[in-house]
């Protein structure tokens, strides 16, 4: 059976190919094209929109604002041990952590000052002493005279020894009784100020004043300290521990007492504790210090220790139905401008990006809530850039 489908060399020369041929690359294009349509959906698949930018989607929910604020680990009665004068420490307990007992001697002091007064207040206890036993005999002496020019007085019926004798006899008696006690008195203040000096060198001796344990030791053998300097950190216990935040401006106002909190320590922020804030110091007026809130963590776990540097999460009251855009979005600039005086955000319009002031509520650490007229949930807000190097460098900066 003959090949219908055949064509001879004049048919190629004058163009009149069969259908079947047309058919042929006809069905060609169209692969090519639907491969690339396949293509370019699979790029847009993987890269996402047709921009530059990264974006995410404005919502509208609830959210529990968080504020951070960084403290110190303490414990339960903490108290600081400073240096009661200026001198060396000759010793030095090598307890920087650990229980310690009541009156036990952690640290002591040499002062020069005091050691030469010491020495001084016992030259002059001394010398005072000496001159008391000298007056007591010279009175001793004008006692005698005094007592045996009385008998001759009386024995002679008043004839001798002579009246001015008698006279001077009695003046020199009183005289000598009045040295006596004056040497006394500055036997006694001699004495006085000695156990003065010697109980200042006692405390210089620093003992912990309850039982408890050490939180941090400041001090070294040898060390040159100044009067006030802190040697050691004590506490009563462990728990409960309490840890000290200043508080600024906050989104949703002043806080309460019973305000919960999550306490992270640094060595451990992983696993943080619950805290409720207990107490909240306020500056005397007009004094521009923000407050301070305690917070107590009333069974703090192993691995918290005070003096431990920590960051608390305070909670916050709940805010329902609020917009809400990723952390991230206030901080894109085209640009690549910091240090902005107003908050604001970028809002995908058509592919560019539209600059949007806003007013800026709390964060729970990944979300922010915000406000701005025109702003509605389902817009398209910019969080970065989708290749690094068309950021700053794009924009000509």
């Amino acid at each position: 059976m003959p090949d219908t489908d055949a064509h001879s060399p004049v048919d190629t020369l004058l163009g009149a190919a069969p259908q079947r041929i047309m058919r042929h690359w006809l069905s060609l294009l169209i692969l090519a094209l639907a491969g690339l349509g396949a293509a370019a959906f699979f790029v847009r698949f993987v890269n996402g929109e047709d921009t530059p930018y990264y974006s995410a989607t404005i919502e509208q929910g609830d959210l529990v604002p968080l504020v951070s604020e960084r403290g110190e680990l303490h414990g339960n009665g903490e108290i600081t041990l400073y240096a009661p004068a200026d001198g060396r420490i000759t010793w030095a307990s090598d307890k920087s952590t650990g229980p310690v007992a009541r009156g036990e001697v952690l640290a002591r002091l040499d002062d020069p000052e005091k050691r030469s007064s010491v020495a001084v207040e016992r030259a002059r206890a001394a010398a005072a002493q000496a001159a008391l036993d000298a007056a007591q005999v010279a009175a001793q002496d004008a006692a005698a005279r005094l007592s045996r020019f009385e008998t001759v007085w009386r024995r002679s019926g008043g004839r001798a020894p002579s009246l001015n004798e008698m006279e001077r006899a009695r003046a020199e008696a009183a005289r000598t009784a009045l040295v006596v006690a004056s040497a006394r008195a500055e036997v006694q203040a001699a004495s006085l100020a000695l156990k003065q000096d010697l109980a200042q060198m006692a405390g210089f001796a620093v003992k912990a004043p309850f039982a408890g344990l050490v939180v941090e030791r400041r001090v070294q053998a040898g060390q040159q300290v100044s009067a006030h300097d802190p040697l050691f950190i004590l506490a009563a216990s462990i728990a409960p521990m309490s840890v000290e935040i200043p508080l600024g401006a906050l989104p949703t106002g002043p806080i309460k007492a019973g305000t919960l909190a999550q306490v992270r320590p640094d060595s451990s922020p992983d696993t943080p504790q619950a805290a409720t804030m207990t107490l909240l110091r306020l500056s005397p007026s007009p004094q521009e210090i923000p407050p301070r809130a305690v917070f107590t963590i009333a069974n703090p776990g192993p691995h918290m220790r005070p003096g431990m540097a920590a960051t608390v999460d305070i909670e916050l009251p709940r805010r329902h139905n609020v917009l809400l855009v990723p952390d991230a979005a206030l901080k894109f600039d085209p640009a690549g401008q910091t240090g902005r005086q107003r908050a604001r955000i970028y809002i995908l319009d058509g592919g560019e990006p539209r600059r949007v002031y806003v007013q800026v509520g709390g964060s729970d650490g990944k979300r922010t809530e915000v406000f701005a007229p025109g702003l509605k949930p389902g817009d398209q807000v910019i969080t970065g850039w989708r290749d690094a190097m068309s950021g700053p460098a794009r924009s000509g900066q």
